[in-house]
């Protein structure tokens, strides 16, 4: 599928709803801390965590629209210097956050 079609995809699945994803983002062994903070500042991000593992900083966002959510990822995080690849995983359903269970 080419990223045209995928961001139609998207864009058609999410219309108006809220989006909600997890991005994990590899970077610069020396910046991860300075590329954490500058991601932390960012708006919509509700949570950035310095993790181990296959990433270097896990950080939670919240977008509107799925449009706004795109610009982000382009506009904003793949222009933080360090930054070296990101992985996004959207999120279809919540069943649990913040401790509270959702729709059961």
């Amino acid at each position: 599928m080419e990223i045209e079609e995928l961001t139609a995809s998207m864009g058609k699945y999410y219309g108006e709803r809220i989006v909600t994803a997890i991005i994990g983002i590899e970077c610069d062994v020396n910046k991860v801390d300075i590329v954490a903070v500058a991601a932390a500042k960012l708006p919509n991000v509700e949570d950035a965590f310095v993790v181990t593992g296959d990433y270097d900083i896990i950080l939670k966002v919240r977008f509107p629209d799925y449009d706004e959510f795109q610009h982000f990822l382009v506009e904003k995080v793949g222009k933080i210097s360090g930054v070296k690849k990101t992985r996004t995983m959207m999120v279809l359903s919540i069943k649990k956050e913040m401790g509270q269970k959702i729709g059961e």
